[in-house]
């Protein structure tokens, strides 16, 4: 309640001020509300991932159950039950990266539920999953739900990135094949023009020019299109310019890109883009871009 004041006369103006004091209600009254389960299992949540992050273990016995189910990836432990279970799993890791380090992205709530967008990672300097180390520093996406139970997590699913881990220590190759190295990609470039131009190598094709291969040729009127259409153009070039010979002059290259410029000679003993051949002897200059993927050029 609050107290409000007010005066009044009594008798004649010299009568004494009488000041009386009532109590009345407030017009509103700000009640605490009831904390948002919600966000107090988030908070427990953000427990969990600090202790993974580096603090103590047995500061999970705060927020998570003796009785948690544990479901993990069926290639590491699968589904184990409790705590103990839990936390070996976590010394299994930081066994592994010792370094260990944690980071939540992004982390939902709805009812008993909380959901989280998270990456792990560390230096890999101890055995894990049956992998030597490597010395090699991995980061790993990972996606995981907790269920709780009256504040503590009751069940676990994890979801890392296993395909992950497995190319950055190593242990996979990406899908689609095994990389070239630039030095790689250097030499497919060059055996265009010394092999298949100048030597007539048109077997070679096949093994460097990819099935949806595009050229974009600033002497035709349309892209060249796969090995046949390089194939095609090749053979109309030597036929025009038998002696032909291509001689690489640069070659960089940077990622899945290579640069290239040359310098052709030839003579001109057959028709060629409708000219008769005239015998005579010329230089061409030229730069080339090309595109490599998986050992093959697929763009040019």
């Amino acid at each position: 309640m609050i107290p409000t004041r007010f005066a009044i006369h009594e008798g004649p103006p010299s009568g004494h001020l009488v000041t009386w004091s009532i109590l009345r209600p407030p017009r509103s009254i700000h009640m605490s509300e009831t904390p948002d389960p919600r966000e107090a299992n988030k908070r427990a949540a953000q427990q969990i991932f600090d202790v993974w992050d580096g603090d103590d273990i047995d500061a999970l016995d705060d927020v998570i159950a003796e009785d948690v189910i544990f479901h993990g990836p069926e290639q590491v432990r699968g589904t184990v039950h409790g705590r103990d279970a839990y936390k070996d799993n976590l010394r299994m890791m930081r066994a592994g990266l010792p370094d260990l380090f944690f980071e939540a992205h992004d982390v939902v709530a709805e009812d008993d539920t909380v959901m989280a967008h998270c990456t792990f990672g560390g230096i890999h300097d101890g055995e894990i999953m049956g992998i030597e180390p490597t010395g090699t520093s991995v980061e790993v996406t990972w996606f995981g739900s907790y269920r709780f139970d009256d504040g503590k997590v009751v069940e676990v699913t994890s979801l890392p990135d296993l395909f992950g881990v497995f190319l950055q220590l190593g242990v996979a190759e990406p899908p689609g094949g095994t990389p070239t190295t630039e030095a790689e990609n250097k030499e497919i470039a060059r055996k265009y023009p010394e092999e298949v131009i100048s030597e007539g190598n048109l077997g070679l094709i096949d093994e460097i020019i990819a099935d949806d291969y595009v050229e974009h040729n600033s002497a035709r009127p349309e892209p060249l299109h796969g090995p046949d259409g390089v194939k095609e153009y090749v053979s109309t070039l030597r036929s025009a310019f038998p002696d032909i010979h291509c001689g690489v002059e640069d070659l960089i290259a940077e990622g899945d890109m290579v640069v290239r410029r040359d310098r052709a000679t030839a003579t001109h003993e057959g028709e060629f883009m409708g000219i008769e051949a005239t015998e005579a002897k010329g230089v061409v200059e030229g730069i080339h871009i090309h595109r490599i993927e998986d050992g093959q050029l697929v763009e040019t």
